[in-house]
C-alpha cells in the first residue's frame, strides 16, 4: 500500500499504530529532518520520538486509534494507549506534501473505570456525518468554550444544548448539562475550580470538533481538549483529555504547547 495516497485521517491512524508495531521510521509518514513537536515532555525531531519509543515496556505497548478525522491539513485521532501505562490521548498531525511536519498531543492516564453513567473515556459514536456542517459546527463549539467556559455567560447556556441532553465521557462526571455544571461548581466551592482562558485551535469534521484550550486545572497548568460531537446545531456528546502543562525549564522542546 502507498501511504502517501492515504488521507490525512488514515495517514495520523496508521503514525499512532506504528508505536504498537515499531514500524514509525519504516512508514515514512514523518518527516526525516523538520518534525515540529508540541509535546513538551519530547524533543524536536523525528529522533527523539524513535528514542522514546526504544524506552517503552513493547511486551505490554498497544494502539486502538477509536476515532479518526481530517480538517484540510491537519489529521487528528483519539487513540486508547498502553505506553508507559493505560493512556488516553489526541493526537494532531499537520501534514506537508503527505508527510507529517508538526504534532500535537494531549496525554491522560486512564483508570478503566466508568464514569458515574457507566461510560468510559473514550466509548461512544465514532463515525462524522454532516460533512457539510463543518464549519457551522467548529464555530458553535469555539462559542461555546469561549461564551460559556471562558467568558462564564452561563445564562446563554441553552443555545448550545437540548434541554438536559449531554452524554459525557468525562471520568469525573455524569450524564446533563445539569450534572456538568454541578460538578465545576463543586470543584469551585471547594477552591479547586477549573478555569479555561483562551482557545489555541479548532478542528473538526463533520459533527465531531476538537477545541483546543489552555487555562487551569485544581491551579495547576493544564491542557484541555475537548471532543464534542453535535446534532442539529447542539452539543449531544463529550470526551475530554486533560493534561498538565510543564514549566518551561522542564520542557523538552521550545515550540510551546499549543
Amino acid at each position: 500500500m502507498d501511504l502517501l495516497s492515504l488521507s490525512n485521517r488514515d495517514k495520523a491512524e496508521a503514525i499512532q499504530n506504528s508505536i504498537e508495531t515499531a514500524t514509525l521510521a519504516e512508514i515514512g509518514l514523518i518527516h526525516p529532518t523538520s518534525y515540529k513537536q508540541h509535546n513538551p515532555n519530547v524533543a524536536t525531531g523525528l529522533s527523539a520520538i524513535l528514542a522514546l519509543h526504544d524506552q517503552m515496556p513493547m511486551e505490554k505497548v498497544y494502539t486502538n486509534v477509536v476515532r479518526k478525522f481530517q480538517d484540510g491539513d491537519f489529521g487528528f485521532v483519539h487513540v486508547d494507549y498502553f505506553l508507559f501505562d493505560h493512556t488516553v490521548a489526541f493526537d494532531i498531525h499537520r501534514f506537508e506534501a503527505g508527510i507529517s511536519v508538526e504534532h500535537w498531543d494531549n496525554l491522560q492516564i486512564h483508570s478503566k473505570k466508568l464514569n458515574k453513567s457507566g461510560r468510559t473515556m473514550t466509548d461512544g459514536k465514532t463515525k462524522a456525518t454532516d460533512l457539510h456542517k463543518t464549519a457551522s459546527n467548529k464555530a458553535l463549539a469555539r462559542n461555546f468554550v469561549q461564551e460559556i467556559l471562558i467568558d462564564g455567560k452561563l445564562q446563554f447556556v441553552s443555545r448550545y444544548f437540548r434541554e438536559d441532553e449531554l452524554i459525557q465521557h468525562n471520568p469525573h462526571m455524569g450524564d446533563g448539562v445539569e450534572e456538568f455544571f454541578r460538578v465545576l461548581t463543586q470543584w469551585r466551592e471547594a477552591g479547586q475550580p477549573q478555569i479555561y482562558q483562551k482557545v489555541h485551535q479548532v478542528l473538526g469534521e463533520g459533527n465531531f470538533v476538537l477545541v483546543l484550550s489552555e487555562g487551569y486545572l485544581h491551579h495547576i497548568h493544564t491542557a484541555f481538549y475537548d471532543l464534542y460531537r453535535i446534532e442539529d446545531d447542539k452539543i449531544v456528546e463529550h470526551w475530554d483529555v486533560v493534561e498538565a502543562i510543564p514549566a518551561p525549564e522542564k520542557r523538552m522542546n521550545t515550540n510551546g504547547k499549543f
